[in-house]
């Protein structure tokens, strides 16, 4: 694969904020493919390759969080049932939507 290549295919989100970075910032299309190109070969982006991102220290503050206790809105709440309904109700309710989407075509 080239460079340009492996930049575009890289998962990391810092690659993703420098693609975006130098395509917000380029006046043609010839001038963000030759951004792009050297970007893919810096040494910004193989230390990106290299560690996993530019700033490795982020990652660690993110993953020690305090555990926090379950709130309302972590609970799965609960949906109500329909109206238990036989098949002739079924069949009325079915034939009102039809008659009201005809009439509505028809308009």
């Amino acid at each position: 694969l080239s460079p340009l290549e492996i930049l575009l295919s890289n998962r990391c989100h810092d690659a993703h904020n420098l693609i975006a970075g130098l395509l917000w910032d380029s006046d043609s299309n010839a001038n963000a493919v030759q951004k792009l190109n050297e970007l893919a070969e810096s040494s910004e982006f193989r230390e990106i390759l290299s560690n996993g991102g530019v700033n490795k220290g982020e990652d660690t503050v993110l993953t020690n969080l305090p555990k926090g206790r379950a709130g309302r809105w972590e609970k799965r709440r609960d949906r109500k049932p329909g109206p238990k309904r036989n098949d002739e109700e079924i069949w009325k309710i079915r034939a009102d939507r039809a008659a009201k989407k005809a009439t509505i075509l028809e308009e």
